[in-house]
């Protein structure tokens, strides 16, 4: 199941707003983990595509894999997660030239279904050290 950030705006009365997310994420504090764990830290947690797209030196790796730490957790915090935590591994942060999109996978991907959850939208901002990434699921909306 793919969740696309680039399609047109949906009236209101379509969809409606099922949860927001949002994830705060340090560069340095990531530079940090990298540097500590290394292979180990971004295999847990990051699929082999976005693990092959980062290209750079030690910076520049910090911000990208702060950009997608940042992503996952804030889409993360929109699923009701009391019986099932999403592994990482199957939030997928997409990048490219039409923007950012999340793609979900397997047992992440039947949960959103469980959740009425049919479209998942993204905003990542920067400031100075900071990432900031917010996320919105977004229902149908079927009225009686």
């Amino acid at each position: 199941m793919e969740f696309s950030v680039s399609v047109p705006r949906v009236e209101p009365r379509d969809r409606q707003i099922a949860a927001i997310g949002i994830d705060i994420q340090s560069i340095k504090e990531m530079g940090a983990s990298l540097e500590q764990f290394g292979e180990r830290f971004t295999s847990r947690l990051f699929t082999s595509r976005e693990i092959g797209g980062c290209h750079g030196n030690a910076d520049q790796s910090a911000r990208y894999f702060a950009e997608s730490f940042s992503a996952k957790e804030a889409v993360l915090k929109i699923f009701d997660v009391r019986d099932f935590v999403p592994p990482w591994k199957s939030i997928e942060l997409i990048r490219s030239k039409g923007g950012l999109k999340i793609e979900l996978n397997g047992s992440t991907a039947g949960l959103a279904r469980r959740q009425s959850i049919n479209r998942i939208e993204l905003s990542v901002s920067y400031d100075g050290d900071t990432v900031v990434a917010v996320a919105v699921a977004r229902t149908s909306f079927h009225s009686a």
